[in-house]
C-alpha cells in the first residue's frame, strides 16, 4: 500500500532516507531513490511540522531496558560516541539484537528516535546527518551484510507508531536501547499485512538462482525468512519473527523442510570483517555509496553456507511462498 502524502509512514521513511544516507546510497539507482533524494532537509522538516497524528490506541514504553552490548565491543562505543549529539533521544533495538540472540547472520534492527524540534528544523537535520552516517559506518563495520539503515521516528511519529514504522505491535514488545531511555509509543490501527506477503512472495518467485554476491545472498535469505511471519500476520496471528518458523510449521507438514535448512544457514553464517569496505566507507561522505559499489564486485557467500544455497532449496522455498499466499487468502 502506498503511503499517502504527509502520512506518518512517508515522513518516517524520508527522515530515515535523509539521515541514514540510504536515499543516495543503496536506493540511488532506483525510482524511489530519486524521489527520496529530491526531498532534502527543508522539505522533510516542513512535512514533519505539518503532520498531525491521530492519538488513539494503547500507549507502551519502549527501550527502557539497556541494550546488553558486551558482545559488540567497538560497535556500542562507536554508536554512543556518534549519537551523543543534540536532537538524538536514543537508539532503540528490536529483533535478535534486543533479545541477545545474535548470530553471524544477524543485522542491526534499530529505530533512531530524534526530537520533534530536530525533525522540524532543516538546519538541525543537516547538522545531525554526519553523526548518523558515522553510526551507519559502525554498523557496516560490525555487519557488512547490513542491507538497511535505521528506521527513524520522533515522539510525534511514535504517537502513531505502527503506521509510522510499518511494524506490527508485537515488534514493540521486546526492545532495548543504547542508553536505556524510556520512549513512549502509541500502538493502534492495523498495518496492512496481506499486501506485504503478496509483494514479497511475488518478488522472490522471480529468482531463477541464488545471487552470487554475499551481500545479495544474505539479503534474499533474510527476505525468505520474513515470509512465515508475514503469512501469520496476514492470517491475523500476532507472532514475532523469532517464533514464526515454529508456529507456521504445522500448516505445511513435510513441505517445511526448506525452512529447516534456512535456520541452519543463519546459524552457520559467519560474521566476517571487510577491511577494504570499512576503509572505503570511512573515506567517503556516505558509506552506503560504497556498499552500492561493493555489490558490483565479486564477493561469494562464505564457504559454510555457499554449498547450502542450492537450486533445490530455492525451488522448495518458492513452492512454500506459493502455499503461504494461497492459504492466506
Amino acid at each position: 500500500m502506498e503511503a499517502a502524502p504527509d502520512s506518518a509512514r512517508l515522513v518516517s521513511r524520508l527522515l530515515s532516507g535523509y539521515l541514514c544516507g540510504t536515499h543516495s546510497g543503496l536506493l540511488a539507482f532506483s525510482a524511489s531513490g530519486r524521489q527520496l533524494r529530491a526531498r532534502r532537509a527543508a522539505t522533510i522538516s516542513s512535512m514533519h511540522k505539518r503532520f498531525s497524528p491521530r492519538r488513539a490506541g494503547e500507549e507502551v514504553v519502549v527501550g527502557e531496558r539497556l541494550w546488553r552490548s558486551e558482545e559488540q565491543g567497538p560497535l556500542a562505543a562507536t554508536l554512543r560516541s556518534a549519537l551523543s549529539f543534540p536532537g538524538v533521544l536514543d537508539l532503540v533495538f528490536f529483533g535478535s539484537q534486543a533479545r541477545g540472540e545474535r548470530t553471524g547472520f544477524s543485522d542491526v534492527d534499530a529505530i533512531l528516535v530524534v526530537t520533534d524540534d530536530a525533525a522540524e528544523s532543516a538546519e538541525r537535520l543537516r547538522a545531525l546527518r554526519p553523526h548518523v552516517l558515522a553510526a551507519q559506518r559502525a554498523v557496516l563495520a560490525y555487519q557488512p551484510m547490513q542491507h538497511h539503515g535505521f528506521d527513524v521516528a520522533t515522539p510525534k511519529l511514535l504517537s502513531q507508531a505502527q503506521e509510522a514504522l510499518g511494524f506490527p505491535a508485537i515488534v514493540f514488545s521486546e526492545t532495548a536501547s543504547l542508553n536505556g531511555t524510556a520512549v513512549n509509543a502509541t500502538l493502534g490501527g492495523a498495518v496492512e499485512n496481506r499486501s506485504g506477503l503478496d509483494q514479497m512472495a511475488t518478488y522472490l518467485r522471480r529468482l531463477t538462482r541464488w545471487p552470487s554476491h554475499s551481500w545479495e545472498a544474505h539479503r534474499h535469505v533474510a527476505m525468505f525468512e520474513l515470509l512465515p511471519v508475514l503469512y501469520l500476520h496476514a492470517r491475523g496471528a500476532s507472532v514475532s519473527k523469532a517464533r514464526s518458523f515454529e508456529v507456521a510449521r504445522p500448516d505445511f507438514g513435510d513441505k517445511w523442510w526448506p525452512y529447516e535448512v534456512l535456520a541452519e544457514v543463519r546459524h552457520l553464517w559467519p560474521r566476517l570483517r571487510r577491511p577494504v569496505l570499512e576503509w572505503a566507507a570511512a573515506a567517503v561522505r556516505n558509506p552506503w555509496v560504497v556498499v552500492a559499489g561493493w555489490r558490483r564486485l565479486p564477493a561469494a557467500p562464505p564457504p559454510p553456507v555457499h554449498s547450502m544455497l542450492t537450486p533445490k532449496l530455492l525451488k522448495g522455498l518458492q513452492s512454500l511462498a506459493d502455499a503461504m499466499t494461497e492459504r492466506a487468502r
